[in-house]
C-alpha cells in the first residue's frame, strides 16, 4: 500500500475509533441502494421529462449519451479489474483490517474481485459527468453527492483504497467525455431518441431496466450471470 492510501486510512481510523454513530450512519448509507444510486439516477429522469420543445430533444440526446457512456465505462472498468494485477481490499488486508469499524463483508464477491479501479467510482463518475454536460450546476451537485454518499463511504469502510476511487473517477470522466464527442455520440443518440418516440412502450421498458441496473451498480445482473455461469459449468 502506498503512503497516500496508508495515510488516509490511518486518518479514517482515528475518526472511526471514536465515532460509533458515524460508523453506523456510513454503513447504513453504503448499503442502501436508494440513497446511493436511485437519488443520482433520478436526476436523469428529471432532464428527460422537463420539457417537450425542440430544446428537450437536444437534452434527451445528452441523457442517452449519459446512460450509454456509463455502461461503456463500467464495462471497461470490469475489464481492467481482470487485466490489472490483483489488489487486495483494505478490509481483507491483515495489516489494516483492524482499522475499520465493521468486520469482513459477507458478500460472495468480496475479497475475490480486485479493488482497482472502484466500479462505483467508475460508474457514478461517468454518470455525473454526463449530467454535468447537461447542466453544470446540477452536475457539480451530483458529483458532490456521489463523493459524499458513494465514494467516501467505500473508503471509510475499507472496501477500497483512496487511489481505487481516484482511478475509477478518472476513468469514468474520461469515457464520458470521449463518448460525448458529437461525431461519436450523435449517430447513436439520434437514432435512440427517434426510437423513443416511435416505440415508446419498448423504449421506456428498456429505459427503466437500464436506470435500475445503474442505480444498483448492476448487482442483480451480476448475480444472474454468476448463477447462469455456475449452472453451465456445473453441468458441463
Amino acid at each position: 500500500m502506498n503512503n497516500f492510501d496508508s495515510s488516509v486510512i490511518k486518518a479514517i481510523h482515528h475518526l472511526s475509533a471514536n465515532s460509533h454513530r458515524l460508523n453506523d450512519f456510513i454503513y447504513f448509507i453504503s448499503e442502501n441502494d436508494f440513497i446511493k444510486g436511485c437519488v443520482v439516477v433520478s436526476v436523469i429522469w428529471f432532464f428527460w421529462f422537463q420539457s417537450n420543445d425542440h430544446e428537450n430533444i437536444i437534452v434527451r440526446k445528452k441523457v442517452i449519451n449519459t446512460l450509454l457512456s456509463s455502461i461503456i465505462a463500467i464495462a471497461i472498468g470490469l475489464l481492467l479489474v481482470q487485466i490489472f494485477p490483483y489488489r487486495t481490499r483494505p478490509l481483507v488486508n491483515p495489516d489494516y483490517a483492524s482499522y475499520f469499524p465493521f468486520p469482513l463483508s459477507t458478500a460472495p464477491w468480496f475479497g475475490k474481485m480486485s479493488s482497482m479501479p472502484s466500479d462505483h467510482a467508475v460508474l457514478f463518475s461517468a454518470f455525473s459527468t454526463g449530467i454535468f454536460l447537461i447542466s453544470k450546476k446540477i452536475g457539480l451537485l451530483t458529483f458532490l453527492y456521489a463523493t459524499l454518499f458513494i465514494f467516501l463511504p467505500r473508503v471509510y469502510l475499507g472496501y477500497h483504497h483512496p487511489t481505487d476511487i481516484l482511478a475509477g473517477m478518472a476513468l469514468g470522466i474520461l469515457v464520458t467525455l470521449l463518448f460525448s464527442i458529437r461525431a461519436i455520440s450523435d449517430p447513436i443518440s439520434t437514432r435512440v431518441v427517434a426510437f423513443s418516440y416511435k416505440h415508446s412502450g419498448i423504449f421506456y421498458l428498456l429505459f427503466f431496466w437500464i436506470c435500475f441496473q445503474i442505480a444498483t451498480v448492476f448487482s442483480s445482473a451480476h448475480t444472474i450471470l454468476a448463477y447462469v455461469r455456475d449452472v453451465i459449468f456445473h453441468h458441463v
